[in-house]
This record gives C-alpha cells, sequence and structure tokens, in this order.
C-alpha cells in the first residue's frame, strides 16, 4: 500500500495553547510516532518525548533524535526528510509561531507536498483560540480545517464562544481542556509488527499516567466519529460534490466507495482536501464504507446526505472523471 505521512500544521496567536497541544499529542501517542517542527522550523524527531515548545529546547530520549534548523524555504526538504519510510512516522506536526501568517504556511505545506515530499499528505489546518482571549479574533479562524476552543473550563459559559466560532469557521469547532485534542482524530492508530515489549514502563507511557492525574474532566469526549455503511454504489458526481461541499462539522473522513461499472476506490478526507486512489483487490464493497470524524455534526443529515448519492440503478457506467480528478500520484513507493 503506498505510504503517505499526514502533515497537521498548528497555528494560532501568541498564548493560544499550541504548544501544550502538541505536547498532549505527544503524552497520548499510544504507538503513534510523531515528528514535530517547532516555531521557526527547528525539526525534532519523535518516537517518546516531552517537546518544550522552542525549536532551541530539545530533550532527546533513547533511539535519539532528528534535529536541526532550516528556514521557510526549506520547509519542503525537512518534510521529505521527517516523511521518508526510513523515519518511521507517523505523524508530523508542524507548530507554527504565533507570529507566522498561517495563510502563507499551507501553501508553503502544499507545494511541499505536491513537490519534494513526495511521502507527505496534507493533514489540515488546526487553530487554536484561547477561550478567555477569545474576543480577540483571530482570521486564521476563517481559514482552518478544524478550530480547537482551548481553557473552556476557565469560563462560565462557553456555549456562545463555539457559536460565534462554528459561524465563522468552515471546519468543525471542537472544546477542549489543556490543549487535549485526541491524536486519533488526526491520525489512525498504527498496526505494528513483530512482538511487543512488556516489563518497564515507557518514557511515553509515564508521561500518560501523569496525564490520567492532571487531565480535567474526560479529554476526548468532545469530537465524534460516525459510521456510514451502503450497499448500493454511489453516483460519482453526486458523491464528488458531497465531499467538496465539505460536510459540516467534519474534519476526516476515510473508507471505501464502489461506484458503476468500476473497482472500488479508498477515499480520504482532511477538511476539503480530498484524496481518490484505487483499492486494493483484497479490499471489496458493494456500496460505501465511510467513517466520518469531527465535532458537533448532525448524524442522520449526514446519512441523508450519503442517501441522496446513490447512482440510478438503470446508471450502468457513469463518467468517474468527478471522482479521477482527486486520485493520487502512484509515485509514492510502497512499504
Amino acid at each position: 500500500m503506498p505510504r503517505r505521512v499526514p502533515v497537521v500544521l498548528v497555528a494560532g496567536q501568541l498564548g493560544a495553547g499550541k504548544s501544550t497541544l502538541v505536547n498532549h499529542l505527544l503524552r497520548r501517542a499510544d504507538g503513534v510516532r510523531i515528528g514535530v517542527v517547532v516555531n521557526d522550523f527547528g525539526a525534532i524527531g519523535i518516537d517518546a518525548m516531552l517537546v518544550a515548545g522552542q525549536a532551541s529546547a530539545v530533550t532527546s530520549l533513547a533511539d535519539g533524535c532528528l534535529c536541526c534548523t532550516t528556514d521557510a524555504n526549506g520547509l519542503a526538504a525537512l518534510l521529505a526528510e521527517l516523511t521518508a519510510p526510513a523515519a518511521r512516522l507517523d505523524l508530523v506536526v508542524v507548530e507554527a509561531s504565533g507570529l507566522a501568517e498561517p495563510r502563507e504556511l499551507v501553501r508553503l505545506l502544499l507545494d511541499a507536498v505536491a513537490g519534494e515530499a513526495r511521502h507527505a499528505a496534507y493533514g489540515g489546518l488546526v487553530v487554536v483560540v484561547d477561550a478567555v482571549r477569545a474576543g480577540e479574533p483571530d482570521p486564521a479562524v476563517r481559514l482552518a480545517d478544524l478550530v480547537v476552543l482551548n481553557q473552556v473550563d476557565r469560563v462560565d459559559d462557553p456555549a456562545p464562544l463555539l457559536a460565534s466560532l462554528r459561524a465563522t469557521a468552515p471546519g468543525p469547532v471542537l472544546p477542549v481542556v489543556r490543549g487535549a485534542l485526541d491524536p486519533a482524530l488526526l491520525v489512525d492508530p498504527p498496526a505494528r509488527r513483530g512482538p511487543t515489549r512488556s516489563g518497564q514502563l515507557s518514557f511515553d507511557a509515564l508521561l500518560r499516567e501523569d496525564a490520567d492525574h492532571t487531565a480535567v474532566g474526560h479529554a476526548h469526549a468532545a469530537w465524534e466519529s460516525v459510521a456510514v455503511d451502503r450497499d448500493a454504489p454511489l453516483d460519482p458526481a453526486r458523491f464528488a460534490a458531497f465531499l467538496e461541499a465539505g460536510p459540516a462539522g467534519v474534519f476526516r473522513a476515510k473508507g471505501v466507495v464502489r461506484f458503476p461499472g468500476a473497482a472500488p476506490f479508498v477515499v480520504q478526507t482532511v477538511g476539503t482536501a480530498i484524496r481518490v486512489r484505487p483499492a486494493p483487490r483484497s479490499v471489496d464493497v458493494a456500496g460505501a464504507r465511510l467513517v466520518f470524524l469531527g465535532a458537533g455534526f448532525d448524524a442522520a443529515a449526514l446519512h441523508a446526505a450519503l442517501d441522496a448519492c446513490a447512482a440510478d440503478p438503470a446508471m450502468s457506467e457513469p463518467s468517474l472523471l468527478p471522482v479521477l480528478r482527486y486520485e493520487e500520484s502512484d509515485r509514492v513507493d510502497a512499504v
């Protein structure tokens, strides 16, 4: 199977809680190997370590770390190295400076994914907003694939803030405490091969244990997932339009879809970024099996929208062009 590593850009104003969010991802990695590019694009390759939030403050463990610095022009080369099969990373998080311009960083990231970083995939723009200072508008919210409203425990009623952000942001808005974003919302947990080690607790496990004692409330209760299973093929034009519209409240979608007269396709989305590729021969579905992840979406409306994508039974082989325009290049090495 082609291997692509999602690269997620984390942005937000100074003090919004970006580093806290990244630290939480690392504490809750649960076997996900994470690479982090911090602030001035100082790169840190991470299996289980705590990032201090600045490129000059690096903690190295066990197998060492990949550490270098570069500027924005070197981002493509850096991501190519971090997402290469030899790095064995499952996710790369780019923590932008609070002074950075998210629109420009997204452009750089998309250029890198389309060019030198051939094993990378766009993982979305995550914008962190501090609930205490939410009255200070962040223009990046209008670009976000996912907005994380941090520190909701420090305001009396976060509902008006959530409503305001959801009226502005194109993607879902997720309320959290202390940057507690579940890594499973960003990347699927890996299936590791070989025996697992037992015995002494790893540093990663100790961090998670400490987090269990200090977390406020249930950290991962706010995001949702909905599974959709259809027995009939979908109309490619209707389904493409559904994905392009960006289902309300959905951050990621993944699954396998069949169209009339065609073999199944694997479909993955982040926001309105769509990736399609032929499914492996071992995978077969009669219609569609999809999972949607996000926050604040209407499950019934989502099911109804997929029902509306059903193909006309009289349609034998409709044009696949609306879907194939999003087909991935086959230049990614199988690993």
